[in-house]
């Protein structure tokens, strides 16, 4: 259960005067299990962090501002639980904005945040969507790929619109969107010395259907580099005994950066101008947990892989967790196919 501090009583005994209602949550996740890889015939095992959801720590809060206007914010870390180390290389990596919201007007947020294509599109478009690893809808689409910052985005301002009869849109712009941590995030003198990144989307959820179209470009500042584009789709039809997923990506003008370092894992060494990602799947509650099954594909870096996973509830918090995922990988500096495959079995608690 989120534990909710009421800032209120405690501001009004110090200053002796009446304050806007504002609260603070502390919340997280903690996810660790056993974690067995084959990579090119070569095997890998230990425990590991966030097998199934990255786990993370953070704190989000919200001021009555009057007449439906909340100010809030968020601040949410990365870590990792094998070895209690921070992810990102900072300690908000995840999350780090402030902003003001409305039910009439909407949502507006300044920091660091999520691509719409992260936030949006993934858990649409496959039913893994973040979790799970390689099998993970990352390991395919291009939202979260190098060029992309890691699906972070710094230094933006975002504008999320209310949601009307469950249609939603979103616009953002990023002054400089990414960048080595080690060289400092400020915004350089002159925009075209930055990673500027325009994102839109928009979105349906409405009883069993959910669909969801995001697009993204980002003007890098290397010389000869041109705009990188990056489009997805996705659709889900939730069928109470089953609900299945389908999705599409499509990237251009990728020269000058890899795509698909195959989830972060294993480098690829090819180049491309453009690339193509697909994916279909399900998920259906089996028992007191449920089951996923996926196949994705991206055509040039040529990834190919499915997966199968099994979530167990202990409680409303806490859940064991167990899959499978098997992976056709291209190893283009050797000029061959790889296999990838990983067993994971863990436990997840969230608070």
């Amino acid at each position: 259960m989120k534990k909710t501090l009421l800032a209120t009583a405690l501001l009004a005994g110090f200053a002796g005067a009446a304050h806007a209602q504002s609260s603070v949550t502390l919340y997280g996740l903690v996810d660790a299990g056993f974690d067995y890889r084959k990579v090119d015939g070569k095997t890998i095992k230990g425990i590991d962090s966030g097998l199934m959801s990255q786990s993370r720590f953070g704190m989000r809060g919200s001021e009555d501002l009057g007449n439906g206007l909340k100010a809030i914010f968020t601040l949410e870390n990365g870590f990792t639980v094998d070895d209690g180390q921070q992810t990102h290389g900072r300690l908000f990596g995840r999350y780090a904005y402030v902003g003001l919201e409305s039910n009439s007007m909407g949502r507006l947020t300044l920091g660091r945040t999520t691509n719409l294509a992260f936030m949006w599109a993934a858990g649409v478009a496959n039913p893994f969507g973040l979790n799970f690893s390689t099998a993970s809808i990352g390991s395919t689409f291009a939202y979260n790929d190098a060029v992309m910052g890691g699906g972070r985005v710094n230094n933006s301002v975002y504008y999320y619109s209310p949601s009307f009869y469950g249609i939603q849109a979103a616009v953002g712009y990023s002054f400089n969107a990414f960048s080595n941590p080690t060289t400092g995030e400020t915004e350089a003198p002159e925009s075209g010395k930055n990673n500027r990144l325009i994102d839109a989307g928009l979105k349906y959820d409405n009883g069993p259907i959910k669909g969801v179209l995001t697009y993204q470009q980002v003007e890098s500042p290397l010389p000869g580099t041109k705009t990188f584009r990056n489009l997805t789709v996705g659709a889900s039809y939730d069928f109470g005994v089953a609900a299945i997923h389908a999705g599409y990506a499509k990237a251009n003008n990728i020269t000058g950066a890899f795509l698909n370092g195959y989830n972060g894992v294993v480098a690829t060494g090819g180049q491309f101008s453009s690339d193509s990602a697909y994916t279909i799947g399900a998920s259906a509650p089996i028992g007191p947990g449920r089951l996923y099954a996926a196949w994705q594909k991206a055509t040039k870096s040529k990834v190919d892989g499915w997966a199968v996973g099994y979530t167990y509830d202990l409680s409303k918090r806490t859940n064991l967790y167990a899959f499978f995922a098997d992976n056709d990988v291209r190893n283009f500096d050797q000029n061959r196919d790889m296999t990838y495959r990983q067993l994971g079995v863990g436990l997840q608690h969230r608070f």
